[in-house]
């Protein structure tokens, strides 16, 4: 069963609805608990069961006191308390070596110190009923209360050398070839830029290609390195590593426990060793590099901006007076007019609204791709959600579509609404913020009405928002979670402060820098088709349009821009 960020939830006296899991490893990628899942779809729950006696017998040989619990369907947990935490390749290569030994365990769950997790005992099963207790109840307290101490660790690895060593072998970085290229990516400088997915997966689950990363430490300054030459700074570094956004480059830092001040040492000997790396490594030759703004590489999506269609360039004041209520008439009517469509076309119009004002024109030439981008949503959903607001009178096609240039529409106001009589609508409209890719359209609306002060309570926010009750109170008590919002005497308080940190903690930007590789290789194939078939329209295409780079597809969010959203994509 897939258990997501977006859905997690403080731990609480009340069970929950449905089923749950915990995390394996904590903030600082150690775990306080060695978790043995004995899988019945591996051999059946006989199988299983039989299993489970032979290692709670071998377990207790080598001094360990254990809970075991039961599912519905057969399954097994084996949790073997500890003492003293155990970083993240200490606990796996234990639970490793006993799936060796075992062969019903899956050691899935110590794999990654982000997303391993486990349902405990008393938790709802997904084929109904609950994980059981095996061990009684005191025996079970009386365990948690007397953990197992450092020799019963030592014991297990003594017991498990063989198994250890056969499953480093299988781990065993195979030799580099002379014509191997260096994994080496551009020098810092410009903007902070996200890391490439190879490297973040490292930081967040502790997970590394052992061919590429001889040892934790190769892979650890890996880390590093890449953050270094990325732009960033050793603080944005040390505030991912407290604040648990990166739990699996914090449990390499705990190796052998070291104690807090040595711990900072080692991260800054590291930084600066990263530091003197890059400072050594010369540029490749035939390779370009280029500073932009945070922005500017997502900018090819759109296609450009082609300005209104018609005499000399617009007044940009006359047009940011027709966007603003051009979007109150939209919040206005939106409760209404688009609630059977559903929420998404919300974004798109909010997406429509900041462009507009970013680029001072109420024309557009937005693909569907960048659309999608700024917004979160499928390039098919958004040439639909095109279609449907041009019927309503929203917006007006202007021009159709040919070679690289996009559609150009412009905004308009259905003749049916009366915009001259309504007030201005007050404070900023945003596009969707990333971290309601993840935490849903409705969390999204909830917190506008709570930011732009539309609202303080539930129902309140049903008025503001035009959504059901119950779903405005879900997306409250998930706001309230992740400490985006704050439950006060006076009412609801949001903290967009958080917004950036919620994003990246969900995994947004990796599902962003995924988005934009896949559009990038649908734009080389429709520029491939384009040179072969249309000479006219591929003579404007140009170096820079054929460029794409795993590392350089997305630029992070300027520090401390709570206001930051995608919409910067569509404004060239």
């Amino acid at each position: 069963m897939e258990y997501r960020a977006a859905d997690e939830r403080r731990l609480t006296d009340r069970l929950p609805a449905k089923p749950a899991a915990v995390r394996v490893y904590g903030h600082d990628g150690s775990c306080s608990t060695l978790f043995l899942d004995l899988d019945s779809s591996r051999g059946g729950a006989d199988a299983v069961a039989r299993e489970a006696t032979r290692l709670v017998k071998w377990l207790a040989e080598c001094g360990a006191r254990v809970i075991e619990d039961v599912s519905p369907n057969g399954g097994r947990h084996i949790y073997v308390p500890l003492a003293q935490r155990l970083d993240l390749a200490a606990a796996r290569e234990i639970v490793e070596a006993l799936a060796l030994r075992f062969p019903t365990i899956d050691a899935s769950p110590h794999r990654s110190a982000r997303s391993g997790c486990i349902r405990t005992p008393g938790s709802r099963h997904k084929t109904g009923g609950h994980q059981q207790l095996v061990t009684t109840l005191a025996t079970a307290v009386d365990v948690l209360h007397r953990r197992n101490t450092p020799d019963v660790v030592d014991a297990l690895r003594i017991r498990l050398a063989p198994q250890i060593a056969a499953w480093h072998a299988a781990h065993t970085p195979a030799p580099l070839s002379p014509t191997d290229p260096p994994a080496v990516g551009e020098p810092a400088g410009g903007a902070p830029r996200a890391l490439s997915a190879v490297v973040t997966r490292i930081a967040r689950e502790g997970i590394y290609d052992a061919t590429r990363y001889g040892s934790p430490s190769e892979a650890r300054a890996a880390v590093m390195a890449a953050a270094a030459r990325a732009g960033w700074r050793l603080a944005d570094v040390v505030v991912r590593l407290e604040d648990g956004r990166w739990p699996g480059l914090a449990g390499m830092y705990e190796a052998n426990r070291p104690k807090a001040d040595q711990r900072r040492e080692r991260i800054a000997a590291d930084w600066r060793n990263a530091q003197a790396l890059i400072a050594r490594t010369p540029r490749r030759a035939g390779s370009s590099y280029v500073r932009r703004s945070h922005t500017s590489r997502l900018e090819s999506l759109a296609g450009g901006l082609r300005g209104a269609p018609y005499g000399p360039p617009a007044d940009p004041h006359l047009e940011h007076q027709f966007i603003r209520t051009w979007t109150t008439a939209v919040l206005a009517y939106e409760r209404h007019r688009f609630a059977p469509i559903g929420t998404k076309i919300r974004w798109l119009l909010r997406a429509l609204a900041e462009a507009g004002h970013k680029s001072a024109s109420r024309y557009f030439g937005f693909g569907s791709r960048a659309l999608a981008v700024a917004t979160g949503s499928d390039h098919s959903t958004i040439a639909a959600m095109l279609k449907v607001l041009t019927e309503l009178g929203w917006l007006d096609l202007i021009q159709a579509a040919h070679g690289t240039a996009a559609d150009l529409y412009a905004l308009t106001i259905p003749k049916d609404v009366q915009a001259a009589d309504l007030r201005w609508h007050s404070g900023t409209i945003h596009a969707k913020r990333p971290a309601f890719r993840e935490l849903g359209d409705i969390a999204g609306l909830v917190f506008e009405a709570l930011e732009h002060g539309r609202a303080r309570s539930i129902t309140a926010l049903v008025e503001a928002v035009g959504c059901s009750r119950s779903s405005i109170a879900e997306a409250v008590d998930l706001l309230c979670e992740h400490g985006l919002v704050e439950r006060t005497t006076d009412g609801l308080l949001p903290h967009p402060e958080l917004l950036a940190r919620i994003a990246e903690d969900l995994g947004v930007t990796e599902a962003i820098a995924l988005q934009l590789a896949t559009y990038a290789r649908q734009r080389r194939r429709w520029r491939a088709y384009l040179a072969r078939h249309d000479q006219q329209a591929a003579c404007g295409i140009s170096e820079r349009d054929m460029y794409d780079s795993e590392i350089d597809e997305y630029w992070l969010p300027p520090p401390g821009d709570v206001t930051w959203t995608l919409a910067g994509v569509l404004v060239a």
